[in-house]
């Protein structure tokens, strides 16, 4: 069966793009500028790699408190383990805000937060007493946790947790979570050499490349959101553990970190984004990304924290737009300005 495409299709960078990208504005050609070694390596250091090791350190956390849960199933042990899945969870929406090539490569985002779980699937493999399937995206990876431990919100999960073999199977899947960010130290090595190195062809398309994710992590935002506006509850990705805001908020966090190394603009890091389109003469269009950036957090501040229902549609469809309207001035304001083509798919995936 044919794999779906990553969301990263929506922005695919054409192959002219990757050897170099010119766009016409004005009858004049802009030539994509080339970053040098310090700020492929300190952007890629500060705004991803960062991030990445938040995440894994979240990650092991969480797989030692489910370690912990199962060693001794009561009410506290539940609790903490929650709380670790939480920061662990929130941690990926945030590398998701802003993705980079390991991660693309690895399919990382597929790999552990295929959504929406198979539950009926995940139940029948614990009533076998088995473990997740590695191969099955779908039994395996964020989203079966927050079942495992957040359940349907009609009783508590403990008494399940205390039988055994679900906790067994909590503990597997978080260990599958784990083993699959240790691999990715590999890529990241690979991509600090690449950056590193002597030919300019990774730093050349590293502009393209992250900007494209960018984008994609925007449409990651949107994405705990149903896309229609009567939705069932299960249509809203995060109603179970009611983490719907806090995942919008990590998300655009994400985003944040790429664009100017923080969520105050005030503070930008220089190895950012923004940074270097301040640095190419483009103050206005900083200054538009900025504030459509700050409108969609204020309209991610709207929303209900624990948003399941359809009751907040007004905040849902301002946030929408603030983000839509970001989207724009990144492709416009950004991409347009420093030359960078970007080409689109429809393909939507993970």
């Amino acid at each position: 069966m044919k794999r779906p495409a990553s969301r990263l299709t929506h922005y695919l960078i054409t192959a002219a793009t990757l050897i170099a990208t010119t766009q016409f504005s004005h009858a004049q050609t802009v030539a994509p500028p080339i970053p040098d070694t310090t700020f492929a390596l300190g952007w890629t250091e500060q705004a991803y790699l960062d991030r990445h090791q938040h995440l894994r350190a979240a990650s092991a956390q969480m797989l030692g408190a489910l370690h912990a849960l199962c060693r001794r199933p009561d009410a506290p042990g539940l609790q903490q383990a929650q709380r670790h899945w939480t920061q662990a969870y929130l941690a990926w929406r945030t590398v998701d805000g802003a993705g980079a090539a390991p991660t693309v490569i690895a399919r990382t985002g597929r790999m552990i937060d295929f959504r929406p779980a198979r539950i009926r699937d995940v139940d029948q493999r614990i009533a076998r007493s088995e473990g997740p399937d590695p191969n099955n995206v779908a039994v395996r990876g964020f989203g079966t946790l927050e079942y495992l431990l957040f359940g349907d919100g009609q009783a508590s999960t403990l008494p399940r947790l205390q039988q055994g073999a679900a906790c067994a199977y909590a503990v597997a899947t978080a260990r599958l979570i784990q083993a699959d960010l240790d691999a990715l130290d590999v890529g990241w090595q690979q991509q600090l050499e690449r950056l590193g190195g002597d030919t300019d062809l990774p730093r050349r398309n590293l502009l393209a490349e992250n900007i494209g994710l960018m984008l994609s992590g925007l449409d990651g935002a949107l994405a705990r959101l149903p896309k229609v506006k009567e939705a069932r509850l299960e249509a809203w990705p995060d109603w179970r553990s009611g983490l719907t805001r806090a995942a919008i908020h990590s998300q655009l966090a994400g985003f944040a970190d790429a664009w100017s190394g923080n969520l105050d603009g005030r503070k930008r890091h220089p190895h950012s984004l923004a940074a270097l389109m301040l640095e190419q003469g483009h103050e206005d269009s900083v200054r538009q990304v900025d504030q459509a950036l700050s409108s969609a957090l204020s309209a991610a501040d709207r929303l209900p924290a624990a948003i399941t229902t359809n009751e907040a549609d007004a905040a849902r469809q301002a946030f929408i737009a603030s983000v839509q309207a970001l989207k724009t001035r990144v492709e416009t304001q950004v991409a347009g300005q420093l030359g960078i083509l970007l080409g689109f798919n429809d393909n939507d995936g993970d």
